[in-house]
């Protein structure tokens, strides 16, 4: 009988994006890998001792050893911690909507990160760059519960161009878009950085739809923001929109991956899906080198010298964080010949590492704000 490696998969639920765990999975299968999946859910990914209870009866009763995860940020130091002294190999995944602090590297955990604060940190530089005197944010009560913030202000560290925070409350008022364009325009800033996502970003679309704003000033958003509303309003009316991202779905320089995933299940990749996929392609590489040794050392040895490539640039894991390291992206919304809206990438952010290894090694602040569960996961 063929002695098929068995892969343990602790997936979340989002009722505010339900396809999350669908798309993480299609993007971990595209790979076409020889394994036999278990599937355990971990509810919101904001309790640890249940994700230790589920990697236990992983570990215990098939006899698992590798467990690819998409997890949340709350209390992850002790599942780390566990995997890591029980001879586990965890690649995890995340959407990297909170700062690591005091993340040291543990033996055997490897974090593949879409990198949501990196990007704002990097047009926070950006921004400050352009020498823009005046930025204004523009957020729903529950994506303020993240560290966007907290990542974009480092960059603002030196000087300071924050001049208003505009957070549409939990039930928006009746006249919440009124109130959004009379706040915003009271500061008449350079830019609006803005960051919504899922309900809330549906929310706004129809907020921004009917006070114009986004017409009157740039705006510099994360891809959660970005809906069909948001795109058709484009389309009737062009304006500086731009996107900081590390990867984009229609990025022309990606085309192999999202054709390979349209042909397959004829619909567009997500960010769930393209952490999915990359997790994937890791763990194809590595069974491919370890495949007569297999074992938590060979594996550990192997994604040492990890290098392949994957649709966001080479992957690899950095020495001191075992993280992935990938560039970052400022994209245009633009029309193209076809009358089509596409995405121009129009600045490259090179990633040292420099942002994850400052707070990795950074006190945690005493008070912490903020949810608990993973991003979008709620």
């Amino acid at each position: 009988m063929e002695n098929t490696t068995k892969i343990g998969i602790l997936i979340p639920k989002s009722q505010q994006y339900p396809t999350l765990d669908k798309d993480f999975m299609r993007g971990l299968k595209l790979n076409n890998l020889n394994v036999k999946f278990f599937v355990e859910s971990i509810g919101i990914g904001a309790d640890e001792k249940m994700i230790i209870d589920k990697i236990q009866k992983l570990n215990f009763q098939e006899d698992v050893f590798i467990i690819i995860g998409f997890f949340g940020h709350y209390n992850m130091s002790e599942v780390y911690n566990y995997t890591s002294k029980n001879d586990i190999l965890l690649l995890a995944a995340d959407t990297g909507a909170a700062i690591p602090y005091e993340t040291a590297a543990y033996k055997g955990v490897y974090i593949n990160s879409f990198g949501l604060t990196e990007s704002c940190y990097h047009l926070g530089t950006y921004l400050t760059a352009k020498n823009y005197q005046k930025v204004v944010t523009s957020t729903s009560f529950y994506d303020s519960g993240y560290d966007m913030l907290a990542a974009i202000e480092y960059a603002f560290k030196e000087k300071p161009i924050f001049s208003g925070h505009y957070i549409t409350p939990f039930v928006p008022r009746e006249d919440e878009s009124e109130c959004m364009g009379k706040f915003i325009n009271s500061y008449e800033p350079d830019a609006v950085f803005a960051f919504y996502s899922g309900l809330y970003a549906g929310e706004n679309a129809d907020f921004v739809s009917q006070n114009k704003i986004t017409k009157k000033y740039p705006f510099y958003v994360t891809p959660f923001f970005i809906n069909d509303k948001i795109l058709e309003d484009y389309k009737n009316e062009p304006h500086d929109l731009y996107v900081v991202s590390s990867w984009m779905q229609n990025d022309s320089d990606n085309t192999n991956f999202t054709d390979d995933y349209k042909n397959r299940y004829s619909e567009d990749p997500t960010i769930f899906s393209i952490l999915g996929f990359e997790n994937g392609l890791i763990l194809e590489n590595l069974l491919l080198k370890t495949e007569n040794n297999l074992s938590i050392s060979s594996l550990i040895d192997q994604i040492g010298k990890l290098k392949i490539a994957g649709p966001r640039g080479n992957i690899e894991f950095d020495k001191d964080t075992n993280r992935t390291l990938f560039n970052h992206y400022m994209y245009e919304l633009n029309i193209d010949s076809s009358n089509d809206i596409c995405f121009n990438k129009i600045e490259t952010f090179v990633n040292d590492g420099h942002f994850i290894k400052v707070f990795a090694s950074a006190k945690k602040p005493e008070i912490v704000g903020g949810w608990h569960n993973a991003y979008l996961c709620h």
